[in-house]
């Protein structure tokens, strides 16, 4: 049986420039574009706290605010208790690209 290395970790910067390459360069929940005042943050799709793990097809680029206001919940929970919610730019509602991605994944 072949052994195999654990992968490496992801750094901060590597899930940036992922993103960029991307052009996934705005919060998936609020739709807020990232710059110098609203900065990407990754969240974990599935919280780690809930067996998530911590690699790019379990991160999405989200702001601070929707981060924090996530917290742990996975991203179903998450969806239906933001739902008509207001999020951090401009008041708009959790967007459908975020909905789009979650049906996507799941």
């Amino acid at each position: 049986m072949r052994h195999l290395e654990p992968a490496p970790a992801l750094s901060r910067r590597d899930v940036l420039r992922r993103w960029e390459e991307l052009e996934w360069w705005a919060c998936v929940y609020c739709d807020a574009s990232f710059g110098p005042m609203v900065v990407a943050e990754a969240d974990h799709i599935t919280p780690l706290a809930k067996g998530g793990v911590h690699a790019f097809v379990n991160l999405a680029p989200a702001c601070a605010d929707c981060n924090r206001a996530k917290s742990d919940l996975d991203m179903s929970d998450w969806l239906a208790l933001s739902a008509g919610q207001c999020g951090t730019e401009g008041n708009e509602p959790v967007t459908r690209r975020a909905r789009d991605t979650h049906t996507q994944t799941s």
